[in-house]
């Protein structure tokens, strides 16, 4: 009976699991510990599910009284992967502890549990997998790319555990993926500017032979370098480093960073690395040049153009930044003339009259909230004079424009619970003021609605 199964190939301690019932899987344990309880319709055995959702004390419970537990997940995983891909280092470390061979299993598309934990960047988890598993795990790749744990963690940029990894097995940093790619090919694409740095002083990935190996492309590391722009002080000018290197389509580093558009702001700075550590074009290099100067006249006139739009955003900026500081003005001026006046007299000397209005408190929470935003509507107006970008520009723009939108918004309510806080109720006059307030947020959602849809 308790190894009855219903549609989803379940037994009752899967649900017990599932649904976190350590007293009923205790019970099962006891009464067939001998069973294996097999995988479930999606691949999950108990064990895989409790790992998964974090259950250390039914993973002890299985493990420790269960004589067979599976211990297999979807597609191919196991509970080593799970425990890892939920970056939980106690459940890991039990499971290392209970079953170390776990270390050289796979999934579907060859990801073992170093590779996920080389991923993530848990430097303690890799740590403990270095500890429980063969050499050979370091160098397993996966089926798609043959990518190994370095390539994994050096193209995340997870610099602590790429040096964990050459640290107990130099050599692994010379094998490469399918493409012809060492982990310092993918250092230049995956990486930010100052991880790179912090990775090529490391000795075993410096190397005259891994700095100029080639891809499949012919790419060297410095290839990839003018491709990606990424701005590293140290690496062109390394001796080390051959800065007249051919890749498959004839072109130098040099040549490659010439013809391309600049992406980070950065190109200026790599040329001049470049030239300084006696980098050149090559004979294509030398062509493109001579065809980018009969092409001037024609960049020159889209850079009038692209100039023009630019001056054209930097007027409308200016007109908005009018409207913002307006609004700044005269909100930081309704802070201080309060709705009511103040006392003259007694204890509250000095304090606003209508404190304990609820009306006041909503004046001055949207009166300071109007200020706040317009204050930071003037300060990206102020931005969009220190930049020529256009993509930029629109940004900053658009920002603006919705800080601006906003402070209208609220100082239109701050006006209108300060009146509604010191006119008499009963007249009339403050239901009929609110009234005729309400008539602009009537006529902002039309406006809006019209500027969206067209």
């Amino acid at each position: 009976m308790l190894r009855t199964m219903n549609l989803e190939k379940e037994t009752a301690f899967h649900q017990a699991v599932r649904y976190h019932h350590p007293q009923v899987v205790e019970f099962l344990i006891e009464e067939d510990p001998e069973f294996t309880y097999g995988a479930n319709v999606r691949g999950q055995t108990p064990l895989y599910m409790a790992v998964e959702r974090g259950f250390g004390d039914l993973v002890d419970m299985i493990i420790s009284s269960c004589t067979s537990a599976a211990h297999t997940g979807i597609l191919g995983r196991t509970v080593l992967h799970a425990a890892i891909a939920s970056n939980d280092q106690g459940l890991t470390k039990k499971i290392l502890e209970w079953k170390p061979a776990l270390t050289k299993e796979v999934d579907e598309n060859g990801w073992s549990p170093l590779h996920c934990a080389a991923y993530l960047g848990n430097i303690t988890i890799v740590r403990q997998l270095l500890e429980k598993s063969d050499k050979h795990v370091v160098y397993l790749g996966l089926k798609d790319s043959n990518k190994t744990a370095l390539h994994i963690a050096a193209s995340q940029g997870h610099m602590d555990v790429v040096k964990e990894l050459v640290s107990h097995f130099p050599d692994c940093c010379e094998q490469v993926d399918n493409e012809g790619n060492n982990a310092l090919h993918l250092v230049m694409t995956g990486m930010n500017k100052h991880d790179a740095e912090g990775f090529l002083r490391d000795q075993w990935l410096s190397s005259r032979e891994l700095i100029n190996e080639m891809d499949h492309e012919g790419n060297t590391p410095l290839h990839l370098l003018a491709q990606s722009q990424l701005d590293i002080f140290l690496f062109p000018s390394d001796r080390k480093v051959d800065k007249m290197t051919f890749n498959n389509e004839n072109l130098t580093a040099m040549d490659i960073i010439l013809s391309t558009k600049d992406l980070h702001g950065d190109k200026g700075s790599i040329l001049r690395r470049l030239r300084n550590a006696k980098a050149s074009v090559g004979p294509l290099g030398w062509q493109k040049v001579i065809k980018e100067k009969g092409d001037r006249s024609k960049s020159k006139e889209q850079g009038m153009v692209e100039d023009k739009q630019t001056s054209a955003l930097k007027r409308r900026g200016e007109i908005h930044l009018i409207v913002a500081t307006l609004i700044a003005t005269v909100t930081f001026a309704a802070g201080f003339t309060l709705p009511g006046g103040y006392n003259d007299e007694g204890g509250d000397q000095g304090m606003a009259i209508l404190t304990k209005s609820a009306a006041f408190k909503a004046f001055i929470v949207t009166d300071t909230t109007a200020l706040v935003l317009s204050v930071s509507a003037v300060c990206v107006y102020f931005f969009t004079a220190l930049h020529v970008r256009k993509a930029f520009l629109i940004k900053l723009l658009i920002w603006g424009f919705l800080l601006t939108n906003l402070a209208m918004v609220a100082m239109v309510v701050a006006f209108m619970t300060g009146l509604y806080a010191v006119l008499p109720h009963s007249s009339g006059l403050a239901p009929a003021t609110c009234a005729l307030c309400c008539c602009f947020f009537i006529f902002f959602c039309y406006t809006c609605k019209k500027f969206i849809n067209s």
